[in-house]
Order: structure tokens, then sequence, then C-alpha cells
């Protein structure tokens, strides 16, 4: 950075949000469509997935009372067999573990399988804390003499934070830092939720909604700390929230999620090529 710094000329407050955007650019954002488009393919998949469910348990509820009329009607009275002692729940286990390994497949005929879903957070993650890293030692924070590695952020900030190495005195940034990241929050949220077609069922707390209630937790936090750290890492924080936000604004414009396909009156449209289910 140090380097960037002397060949660039750009001021520290303004070359961190510059490193910040050029890096999202460069690394984030393409893996970021990638991921949109596969998000798509999944989406326009779900309704199969979904019609498989009821299928399923008709014809595993099929196959239970086939074979219990066969033994009823069995002259020798034979041994009973698996599929006529299902119970309810048996039936209902079995088909999601049918639905689960058929959408596998299904997305993997598709080349939109889940795991890659995990490839954006596994590079954005080591990069915001090695970035966060950076600036902190830049600044001096991790060192218990807090002797700066770059004194020219002490007069190459702007405005009120003229002194990076500093916390910014009217607490302004870690209002902002927040603001911005629970924006993000509630706009991916809200996506998850358009994506997730199936209906809630009951007012019990998912997995999905903790991990939601603990990010949004997790901002209180992080405004927390930047009312402590440095003005740089502070800055750094607000431009990379402010790239995810515009970010997931942008792919929701341009790359929305769409999951059954509709004409202006809403009515379905009919896919000539769709084959039945069961038959």
């Amino acid at each position: 950075m140090q380097t960037i710094h002397i060949y660039s000329g750009l001021p520290w407050w303004a070359l961190i949000p510059f490193t910040t955007v050029s890096l999202r650019l460069l690394w984030t954002l393409p893996l970021a469509i990638m991921q949109r488009k596969r998000v798509q393919k999944q989406s326009e998949l779900r309704p199969i997935i979904n019609a498989m469910g009821p299928i399923l348990r008709l014809k595993l509820a099929a196959k239970a009372q086939s074979s219990k009329a066969r033994e009823l009607n069995a002259i020798d009275g034979g041994v009973k067999s698996q599929a006529a002692s299902l119970t309810y729940e048996q039936i209902m286990l079995l088909s999601a573990k049918e639905r689960r390994s058929r959408q596998k497949q299904l997305f993997r005929e598709n080349n939109c399988q889940v795991y890659k879903n995990f490839f954006l957070p596994a590079l954005q993650v080591p990069l915001w804390v090695a970035m966060s890293a950076t600036f902190r030692d830049l600044s001096g924070w991790n060192d218990l003499s807090g002797q700066k590695l770059d004194t020219t952020l002490t007069n190459e900030g702007l405005w009120w934070f003229s002194d990076l190495t500093v916390a910014d005195p009217l607490s302004i940034m870690p209002i902002v830092l927040g603001f911005l990241a629970l924006t993000n929050i509630e706009w991916n949220f809200k996506t998850f939720q358009l994506q997730n077609t199936s209906i809630k069922r009951s007012k019990r707390i998912t997995a999905f909604d903790s991990m939601i209630n603990i990010s949004r937790l997790s901002t209180t936090f992080l405004m927390a700390i930047a009312t402590q750290a440095p003005a740089a890492l502070a800055l750094y924080w607000i431009s990379s929230n402010a790239f995810s936000t515009i970010q997931n604004i942008f792919l929701d414009y341009y790359l929305p999620i769409k999951y059954t396909p509709q004409d202006r009156k809403g009515e379905v449209l009919a896919n000539d090529h769709a084959k039945p289910l069961y038959e």
C-alpha cells in the first residue's frame, strides 16, 4: 500500500476508497456476476424441485397401498414387504431425501451446484480481513506504543477526519458505516425472501432468521469498534460496504432473479418442451 501511495500521488483519503473499489472490481465483482447467474438458474429450476415433493409422496403412498393390497390378497400370506409397512412419517422422510437427491442431480446437470455459492464469500472474507489488517498496521493500532508505519496518514485525511491514525472525533463515520452495513444486510435478506418460494408454515425461527439477526447484531459491534478504530480503517470499511450495497442493487436491476415465466398479465406461460413428472 505504501508503494502504491508513493507512485500514485493520491492522498490517503482518496487512495483507500480507490484501492477498495479497484480490488472489488477486479476480484469480487466477476465472481458476484457468475454467482448471480448461477442463482438465476437455480431459481428457474425451483418450481420443478418444489413440484417433486407431492409427486414423490404420491408415488410412495401408491406403492405402499399396492403392496398392502397384494399382501391381503396373497394366498400364502407371504412375508410383509417393506413398502407395505411405510408410515406417513416415513413417506415424508423418504420423499424429502429423494427430492434432495434429484435436486442435486438437476443442479449438477445444469452446472449450478449449491456449493459453488460459497466461492464468493470464500474470496471476499479473506480479502476484507487482509485489507483491514493492512490499514490497522499502517495506522499503528495493533502496536501498544501506537507507532505508525506511515506518518503521512496523520495529515492526509479530509474534512473533520484530517488525521487518519486516530478515531473519528465526531463519530460520524461509525454511524455511516452502520447505516451502510444494515442497508446491505436488509437488501440481501429481501433478495433471499424472493428466492424462497416455499410458504413459511409456522412462526418458528429458522436457521436463516437466526443468521440474519446475528448479522444485524454484528452491525452494532462493528459500529462500536469503529468508534475506537483509526479513521483509515473506518474509511476502508465504509468504502467496502458502500461498494457491496451498490453492487447488490446493480445486480438486482440488471440480473434480476426470476422464478416462473409470466407475461405482462401475470399468466403463467406454458413450456412446449415440458415433460410430466408423473405418468
